[in-house]
């Protein structure tokens, strides 16, 4: 069966007659009914009950249309997106990344600059699991992640295993996250020993390997008598904002997509935090991906300067 028989199926039953649908489709309606009547000696089966009212799907008519229905959005999915890529002055790029502020600046930094008339953009801040996940299945371009000396090992092994290739950024000394006038808030550092006596901050993974964690975490979550998960970042800046939860990452606040409320410390005696990019490997950036990563190296340049 063909994916062109497989749409004259499916014209037929949405116009409950071959000869509109004949019509419709500019053939015969000899050329429809034998189109047809070949997909049903194929699979063994009727399509269409015939008669003189019309026709209508048989039973297993209506499970060989919930197969094929996919299958033909999905052909005229591909259609409809190549036809509009090769369209002149339109922009496309789709991003997947951690939970980070400067991630979502350098986002919003690359929209400033088009002036493109069509643009086509999406930006998803999501886990680490959910970034690898997106990128090897194309569903976004490239995606923004972190690794340190304990997690790179594994880290590049899955990558290896989906494709993907990673291009480091920036290297950034792991930090304590906390609100204004925290007990730590005054240090010059924070050890891991003093974090332990606090409440520690951590956004939720589907997948439980402490090697897809997002935070910097001093040992594990496990070396917390307290710990608190939240799903998305404006609710764990919120958690330590109004209390004594602590969290750990980059340390990197841009004005205007942090939170005034909060103070970062260095942390000590951490791996340091690699930050860079995946992307499927021997498939080069587009021009929009190069210019988003180029926005994003300044943005970690200037921050760390």
């Amino acid at each position: 069966m063909t994916l062109l028989q497989m749409s004259y199926i499916l014209e037929v039953d949405r116009c409950g007659s071959i000869n509109r649908a004949a019509q419709n489709l500019f053939v015969s309606q000899s050329a429809l009914s034998s189109a047809i009547a070949e997909v049903e000696r194929e699979l063994g089966i009727t399509i269409f009950h015939r008669s003189n009212r019309g026709i209508a799907l048989t039973e297993d008519g209506r499970e060989l249309l919930n197969q094929i229905i996919p299958i033909v959005e999905r052909s005229r999915k591909i259609t409809r997106y190549y036809s509009e890529r090769r369209a002149e002055n339109r922009v496309t790029l789709s991003i997947a990344a951690q939970r980070y502020p400067f991630c979502a600046k350098a986002f919003v930094e690359f929209l400033h600059l088009r002036e493109e008339p069509r643009i086509e953009v999406s930006f998803k801040e999501v886990e680490m699991a959910s970034v690898i996940e997106q990128v090897a299945q194309q569903q976004s371009d490239l995606g923004v992640i972190f690794v340190s000396d304990m997690t790179e090992r594994f880290i590049r092994r899955i990558l290896e295993g989906r494709n993907l290739e990673f291009h480091q950024l920036a290297r950034l000394r792991p930090h304590v996250f906390m609100r204004r006038g925290h007990p730590l808030s005054g240090e010059a550092s924070v050890t891991p020993e003093q974090l332990r006596q606090y409440p520690y901050a951590a956004f939720t993974q589907s997948d439980t390997n402490l090697n897809y964690a997002e935070e910097v975490v001093a040992g594990t979550a496990a070396d917390f008598n307290q710990v608190v998960y939240v799903s998305d970042r404006a609710t764990i800046y919120s958690v330590i904002a109004h209390t004594n939860c602590v969290s750990t990452g980059s340390g990197v606040l841009p004005d205007g997509f942090g939170d005034d409320r909060l103070v970062t410390v260095p942390l000590t005696g951490q791996h340091d935090m690699r930050l860079g990019y995946i992307k499927l490997r021997s498939v080069p950036l587009s021009d929009s991906g190069r210019e988003f990563v180029e926005i994003l190296q300044q943005i970690l340049k200037e921050l760390e300067e």
